[in-house]
């Protein structure tokens, strides 16, 4: 099993967690990386001994070092963006999008792949980019940043301006992810997006998707 960051509710997630083979950590916020004690913890109880492989860019790498004194239950790999790495039968392979306005946190969104198939995260994205949709491209699911909804942040989309042009990109289905405040009740989100992009949902906590 592949863990796409270690978010700061990782330990409750970490209940339902019997394996993990690989991380890949998109980018150096404390909502990426702030479950990486919890994750040491879980190493711990699982009575693990090899470090689980954690794929990430030179960045993130180097915040995570200066803010954590153990990290012996990682082994770091840094993967240069559109530099394809296997994780077992999987490949795996990143690319940089706008986030954060501090350079110190470069943001991945990452593609994975399996035979033919593929999905693309990119949970946190300030705007669409010409080099995420070539990314993007072919992919089965692209799970896209959701977090704003009839307002602005810097840092990430508001979904309902950018949804039409990503409903346009040439991937199968479309899920929105990192709901925030800003949106409607679910239901009423369900109908909105639907209204904006046929081949588009919104996430929500213990949602299962087949690729």
């Amino acid at each position: 099993m592949i863990l796409v960051d270690v978010t700061r509710d990782f330990a409750e997630q970490a209940r339902r967690l019997e394996q993990i083979d690989a991380v890949l950590l998109t980018h150096g916020h404390r909502d990426a990386t702030g479950g990486l004690p919890e994750l040491r913890r879980w190493w711990q109880e699982h009575g693990c001994t090899d470090p689980i492989d954690v794929f990430l860019n030179a960045s993130t790498a180097a915040i995570i070092r200066s803010r954590y004194r153990h990290l012996e239950h990682c082994r770091l790999h840094l993967v240069p963006a559109r530099r394809k790495r296997r994780v077992g039968e999987l490949v795996v392979e990143a690319v940089s999008v706008p986030h954060a306005r501090d350079p110190r946190f470069e943001t991945y969104a990452w593609r994975i792949s399996s035979g033919g198939r593929s999905l693309v995260y990119a949970s946190d994205v300030a705007e669409l980019t010409p080099e995420l949709r070539g990314f993007s491209s072919g992919a089965a699911l692209l799970i896209l940043d959701g977090a704003m909804w009839g307002k602005r942040l810097f840092s990430h989309l508001t979904i309902d301006e950018a949804l039409p042009e990503a409903c346009r990109w040439p991937v199968e289905s479309i899920v929105l992810t990192q709901i925030g405040r800003t949106a409607p009740d679910h239901d009423q989100l369900v109908r909105s997006i639907a209204a904006l992009c046929a081949k588009a949902r919104p996430a929500y906590d213990g949602l299962e998707l087949a690729v």
